[in-house]
């Protein structure tokens, strides 16, 4: 049974940085979720990158939290007392998450003598150099077991990433639809970002990267030409002086409000009029599955993951990547049709509900750790 002595594991992690992002989130739900199944966990983050109240969390699940930082990359000296420190730990199995991860957690998780390696790809990750590729591909060969997000991800994992096709296990992403309850009502948010009481809100969460498309959703708006919708993002990243200049260009930044990153997402997605998810590439964006949990009308990119939560016409809209006319007619539609748009947000919410649970996810993720040791894979 999972939890008793027999089968409990020693399970370390290893996660390029504990910025509070998408991929960080499900790796706060397993450590506490596998917790409480009775499992000891560890965390390396590669980076010196972390937020806090994130690291303090996953302590306070039980797992210890070791921070190499790039100093200790670049001198060695916390990869040397890192080897050391797993050699002794004597773990069962090993988690990557991450770029960096996947290349240098794998080797030196491998180095250290860890009898099992997990590695889990969170998107079809086409904006990787070739280099990069190469290097993701060199180290799938200690890989035993490979946990995707979303079956979207598939084919470019075993083509483009060398991932074995017979250890492949999709495992959805999933969360706590009741977390998602609104608290907040549309004046105070509209209050809360100085956004006028009469505007039309589109939200948008995540990374400001060109992955997330926010470029395509500034022009959308501006095709979009109705000076009382605004468009509310939320979230931080390298592009948001582009995103900036651009709001200006297109005559659209009185319409842009730039929230920055928020801990209270959950209270305040239930405010928004619409909400868009405009990605280039995804694998299961937790920031569209929290849209759906709070009951949000949403409009997204038809890639990947995003297909895999929202049937168009059912949950909501969904258009072609990097097509701004096309959102723009979405938007359009949303907005101009509540009562539809009401009623394919609820949908999506009793979707989130009824296939995402994240009980569910952390159950899997027991299972596939359970079998990766006791099966084990000749490399």
């Amino acid at each position: 049974m999972p939890g008793t002595a027999s089968a409990r594991l020693k399970i370390v992690y290893c996660i390029d940085h504990l910025n509070p992002e998408g991929t960080q989130r499900v790796l706060e739900q397993l450590v506490e979720g596998l917790a409480q199944r009775g499992h000891y966990q560890a965390v390396i983050c590669l980076n010196d990158k972390w937020d806090e109240p994130l690291r303090q969390r996953l302590g306070q699940s039980g797992a210890e939290v070791r921070i190499i930082g790039k100093a200790g990359l670049l001198t060695g000296t916390g990869l040397l007392s890192t080897w050391l420190w797993l050699r002794h730990r004597r773990f069962d199995i090993g988690v990557t998450l991450l770029f960096v991860s996947d290349v240098l957690g794998r080797t030196l998780l491998h180095n250290a003598g860890l009898p099992h390696l997990i590695s889990s790809l969170r998107a079809r990750n086409v904006n990787y150099a070739g280099w990069q590729r190469w290097l993701v591909r060199f180290t799938m060969r200690w890989v035993d077991a490979v946990v995707l997000n979303s079956a979207a991800v598939r084919d470019f994992a075993i083509t483009h990433e060398a991932a074995p096709a017979d250890r492949l296990t999709v495992i959805p992403n999933g969360l706590r639809v009741a977390d998602y309850a609104p608290t907040m009502d549309a004046a105070a948010l509209r209050s809360l970002f100085d956004i006028p009481p009469d505007a039309q809100v589109i939200g948008a969460v995540g990374r400001l990267t060109y992955q997330k498309g926010f470029d395509i959703a500034l022009q959308a708006l501006a095709q979009l030409n109705r000076p009382h919708v605004h468009v509310l993002l939320l979230g931080s990243g390298e592009a948001e002086p582009a995103l900036r200049q651009l709001a200006h260009q297109l005559g659209v930044a009185q319409q842009v409000c730039f929230g920055g990153y928020r801990r209270d997402i959950a209270q305040l997605l239930g405010a928004l009029d619409l909400y868009v998810h405009p990605a280039r590439f995804e694998g299961m964006p937790n920031a569209l599955l929290e849209a759906m949990a709070a009951g949000c009308p949403i409009v997204a990119s038809a890639v990947d993951g995003n297909r895999e939560l929202i049937a168009d016409g059912v949950h909501g809209w969904l258009v072609p990547a990097e097509d701004a006319s096309a959102l723009a007619q979405a938007l359009a539609a949303a907005l101009d049709e509540p009562a539809e748009a009401r009623r394919r947000g609820l949908a999506a919410q009793c979707r989130a509900s009824r296939d995402f649970d994240v009980e569910c996810m952390i159950a899997a993720w027991e299972s596939i750790l359970l079998q990766t040791r006791r099966l084990g894979v000749e490399h």
